[in-house]
């Protein structure tokens, strides 16, 4: 039974078969897409990086903001491959340091530490002033 003759999508399907595509290497094209989303990723991340510059004046020579931001205008002029890869590392850092914001802003207020007990021993109060003592008189008998 010819496929032409029964329906239109029968004849659809005989002349998709009959036409030759080039294959497309699969594993080539994602390699290549990923590559564009990583340029692109570092792009944007170095633009926002660059919005949120601290100001040098007003932050210390060991603030990490301001270290990460030097570390980043220099990879980008000496290593941009590695650039991508430290950005990655970066990004994981500021997520747990938001996670652990969070965390802590989570977390009940806690009284002060009190003194550490052994067993079911209650903290000992704190001593009393001695009075001083009167010298008693000598007994003048001898």
């Amino acid at each position: 039974m010819d496929r032409k003759s029964s329906s239109p999508l029968g004849a659809l399907l005989d002349h998709l078969s009959q036409q030759h595509s080039p294959t497309v290497d699969l594993d080539a094209e994602l390699a290549r897409v990923r590559k564009l989303w990583d340029r692109t990723r570092t792009r944007s991340q170095l633009q926002q990086a660059e919005i949120h510059v601290p100001e040098m004046e007003s932050t210390g020579p060991l603030n990490s903001a301001a270290l990460v931001h030097r570390a980043m205008e220099l990879m980008r002029e000496l290593s941009p491959g590695y650039l991508q890869h430290f950005l990655s590392y970066v990004d994981d850092l500021s997520w747990m340091e938001r996670l652990t914001v969070a965390a802590v802003a989570a977390a009940p207020v806690k009284d002060a530490p009190r003194a550490a007990t052994i067993g079911n021993k209650k903290p000992k109060a704190p001593a009393k002033p001695r009075k001083p003592r009167t010298p008693k008189p000598k007994n003048p008998e001898g």
